[in-house]
Parts: C-alpha cells; structure tokens; sequence
C-alpha cells in the first residue's frame, strides 16, 4: 500500500510537466485537482467498503453480462455451435470449443446498437448530463464536458463525442484535450463483457473491478486535465440536450447502430488477426537474438522494461512485478484486448491479476491514436488543436491509467 501512495502522487507530480510554459502561474486554482482527489478516494472507498455500493455495481455487473447471454443467443442462431450452441459431436482430450470471433466480439453489435438507441431516446445525454453535474461542480468544467466525462464510461473514445457532435468544432483547446485523454484512459462497455470472459478463469469478479476502473479511470483524466491544461474561464451552463438527432427514426437508429456495431466487430476482428500475427513476426526475429537471462528476447520483455518502474509504483508484490509489467507493455504497444489474453495466462497471484486489471482496462495504446484522431477530425473538421495536442493527451491518459491503477492498489 505504501508503494501505491507513493506512486499516485508520482503520477500526480508528473502531471505538472503536462503544462505548457505560457500557462504556469504559481497563484493558479488547485481547488479542482484537490476536490478530484478527494472525489475519487470517496469514490474508491464506497465502491469497496460500503455494502449498498458494492452491490450496486454488482448489480450493474450482472447486467452488463447480460448483454453477452443475449449475445451468445443471436450467435448461436446464426452461427450453431460455433457460436456457442449446442455441439454435434463429443469434445475429445482438451479440446477447446470457445470461438472468441464468434461467442465474445459479437456483443459489440449489440452495446453499439443499444447505445444508437438511447442517444435518439435522450436517455443516455440526459443520465450522463445528470452525473456529470457533479464533475461540473467539483472540477470547474462545462456541464457538456462532465456529459461527455460520465458518457464515456459506457461507451466508446468516438460514440461519447457524439453526445456534443456540434460543439466539437467550438471546444477551446483545455477542452479538447479532456475529450482526447478521456479516450486513452477509459475503455467501453461494449468491450466490458470480452474481457471479463477472458480473464474470468483467474478473477471470479473480473467485471466488477472492469467497472470500477472506468469509473475511477474518468476522475482520474479529469484530475490530469486540470493539472496540466485547466478549462478557461467562462460559461459553465448546461448544454441543451434538445439538439437535432442525426437519426431521423427509431428504425434509423436501430440500423444504424447495428451498421457501427458490425462494422466495429469486422475491424476488432481485422485487427486481432494483424497484430497477433505482427507479435509472432516480430517475436521470431527477435528470437535469432542471444537469450537475455536465460530467456529469449520478445517484444514484451522490451516493453515490459520501460513499464517495470510502473507496475512497481501499483505496489504489485516483488514476485508478479516482470510478468505485470510485460502485460503493461503489451497494452501500450499493442492492444489492451492481447493485454487481458496474457493477463488469463499469466502466472501470478490473485492480487496482482485484479491490480493489473485496473492498469490495461483502457485505450491506451499506440494504434488508437490514429483511430481516435481520424474519428474527431471527421467530426470536428474545422477543429485546429486535436493533431498539435494529441501526443500531450495521450501521455495525459497514460498517467491518468497510473492514478486508477494506484488507487485500486491502495484500497485491494
């Protein structure tokens, strides 16, 4: 625990580099920063310790897997048993029938589609202004930005922005920056459900601490946004959620969301099959190399060096410390979904699993960063900060990761 104080106000102090020279003043608010740290220790605490919030996400938890039981029906009528029906003939040895493509990815189809819905319904801008009210008081940002904030805990880095579609071009610079590293920082619930099937066989509870670190990992940006590039002054009123849908039906934006969600699942897929085959490449290069302490040279041990002081800083226990880091590095250099798949391999103690969980429960990776620019300059095309400040965002997200991570290290 003394490791994860220690690394939080690390992270936190590491923030300050974030601030451009123009911008530092010794006299400057630290209210918010102060207010955010007190916000999300509550946070923490209520989430772990008292019993009405415990089994509010719980109950949150459940429903979400949910969504992969009514998944796996959809795959299972369309695909039969390789989508997780019943098998036509008998399983021998260890043979393993789980098809990932087929019986997790395809919930993405179906969270995009429910997330089309609730925006034309209002339902979804209305709860996230709701709870984003309370980011608006506690760290001075625009109601709109708290909207964003609160939204991007159930949906993806380009479906939250979309909430103030036609704001985007207007946002003043500290603004932009939050939405960019809320989009490195935070994952989606369409992806929830996945990597609680993956990791499952090692955490029982995996998705509570997914949720809980999407919660916490939305303060935590919010705590180095306001470090390192403070919303300006101005009118902080509520945006009205009365503003034209881009759908123009219920029917539309069914289809359209099933559209996005297909066209999502297609890309993951892409994707998965790209990267991995990549890390085998590389890996097998690398292997004509000497052996390094009596182990061959692998992308991840690379990576896994530059992130040894980080997971150190999570107070993961002296024995998990390389095999946590290399998870990191694989994070940040690949994806966070090849991340949860080394994680369920991983050989190391419950403690550490659930401490990893909150460090690679994230977008933040190297790939994302062309995704998520392309995305919000096709919807904010008139927009002149997003390229100039997206490396400064990215690293903002990365710390971000490290507040979430050392915070969950303080309170499991």
């Amino acid at each position: 625990m003394v490791r994860s104080i220690a690394g939080y106000f690390v992270f936190l102090i590491a923030s300050i580099f974030l601030i451009e020279k123009s911008n530092i003043k010794l006299n400057r608010n630290w209210k918010p920063v102060l207010f955010g740290i007190l916000l999300q220790i509550t946070v923490a605490f209520a989430l772990t310790n008292i019993p009405a919030c415990i089994s509010a996400i719980e109950w949150v938890a459940r429903g979400v897997m949910k969504l992969k039981d009514a998944t796996i029906e959809g795959t299972k009528f369309c695909f039969g048993y390789i989508g997780g029906g019943d098998l036509p003939f008998d399983v021998k040895g260890n043979s393993n029938t789980f098809i990932f493509a087929f019986q997790v990815l395809p919930t993405i189809i179906l969270v995009s589609t429910l997330a089309a819905t609730l925006r034309y319904l209002r339902i979804l801008p209305i709860i996230s202004n709701i709870f984003g009210y309370v980011f608006r008081l506690v760290f001075k940002v625009k109601s709109y930005i708290g909207m964003v904030a609160v939204a991007k805990i159930f949906v993806g880095q380009l479906d939250a922005p979309l909430l103030i579609k036609n704001k985007l071009n207007t946002l003043p610079k500290s603004e932009m920056f939050v939405v960019l590293a809320l989009s490195f920082a935070t994952a989606s619930a369409a992806v929830m459900p996945i990597y609680s099937s993956v990791i499952e066989p090692v955490c029982s509870d995996a998705l509570k601490h997914i949720i809980i670190s999407s919660v916490l990992g939305v303060i935590s940006t919010l705590i180095v946004a306001s470090i390192a590039m403070p919303s300006e002054d101005g009118d902080a009123s509520n945006m009205s959620i009365k503003e034209k849908s881009e759908h123009t039906g219920f029917m539309d934006a069914v289809t359209k969301g099933l559209t996005d969600g297909f066209t999502v699942w297609w890309c993951v897929v892409g994707s998965l099959i790209g990267t991995v085959a990549l890390i085998a490449l590389i890996n097998y290069i690398l292997d004509l190399l000497p052996n390094c302490a009596g182990e061959p040279i692998t992308l991840q041990r690379i990576f896994g060096i530059f992130m040894y002081p980080y997971a150190w800083l999570m107070g993961i226990p002296s024995q998990d410390i390389t095999a946590v880091s290399q998870i990191i590095g694989t994070r940040l250099a690949v994806n966070e979904t090849i991340a949860f798949f080394d994680l369920a391999k991983a050989t190391i103690s419950s403690e550490s699993v659930v401490k990893t969980i909150y460090a690679i429960n994230n977008f933040g990776n190297f790939s994302a960063i062309g995704i998520t620019v392309a995305g919000l300059a096709a919807m904010a095309p008139g927009h002149q900060h997003i390229s100039s400040i997206i490396w400064k965002a990215f690293i903002a997200g990365f710390l971000a990761t490290g507040l979430t991570a050392t915070i969950a290290g303080m309170f499991f």
